[in-house]
C-alpha cells in the first residue's frame, strides 16, 4: 500500500514537471554578451577613455562576432562620445579571417563633432579610425584621433 502511494506521488510529480518543460524550439538563442577586456587611459584635463572588447553570442561553430569600443568620458563619468568597430570572424584552428566589418559612433555632448571615421578589414583583423573635434563657438579647441584594431587568432582568441 505504501509502495503504491509513493509510486502514485512520483508519477504525479513527473507529470507536473513535464507540464512546465519547454519545447526545444521555444528556447531562446539569445545569450548574454560579455566584455573580454577593458583598458583605461587618463588625460591631463581629468577626462579619460575606456576601451572594451565585447564578444557577442554566436551559435555558429568556429565563428565569433565582437566589437571594440572606445568611449571618451568626463572626470565625472559622463560619456562625451564613443566609437565602435564590429567584426565577424571565422577561425579553423590553423587560420582565421575577418568577414564583415562595420563602425558606428555616438555623440552625447553637443560640443563634440565628428570630423571623420572609417573602417576596413585585412586578413583576420578589423580596423577603424575616428577623429572627433571639440568646438566652442565654432572654434576647435581639442581634437582626438583614435585608431582601433580587433584581431581574432586561429583558435578564436580576440584581442
Amino acid at each position: 500500500m505504501k509502495k503504491n502511494i509513493f509510486m502514485s506521488l512520483f508519477v504525479t510529480f513527473i507529470m507536473v514537471i513535464s507540464c512546465f518543460a519547454m519545447p526545444a524550439s521555444a528556447i531562446s538563442d539569445d545569450y548574454d554578451d560579455y566584455v573580454l577586456s577593458t583598458v583605461y587611459e587618463y588625460f591631463e584635463d581629468g577626462s579619460y577613455s575606456v576601451t572594451t572588447i565585447t564578444e557577442y553570442s554566436n551559435l555558429r561553430a568556429n565563428t565569433k562576432t565582437a566589437s571594440k569600443t572606445y568611449t571618451h568620458k568626463t572626470s565625472d563619468n559622463d560619456v562625451l562620445w564613443s566609437y565602435k568597430i564590429t567584426g565577424t570572424f571565422s577561425y579553423t584552428g590553423s587560420s582565421s579571417s575577418c568577414t564583415p566589418v562595420s563602425d558606428s559612433y555616438t555623440i552625447s555632448n553637443d560640443n563634440w563633432h565628428m570630423s571623420s571615421h572609417s573602417c576596413s578589414k585585412s586578413g583576420n583583423t578589423a580596423y577603424g579610425t575616428v577623429t572627433m573635434k571639440y568646438k566652442i563657438l565654432g572654434i576647435t579647441t581639442n581634437t582626438i584621433s583614435k585608431d582601433l584594431s580587433l584581431t581574432c587568432s586561429a583558435t578564436g582568441t580576440l584581442s
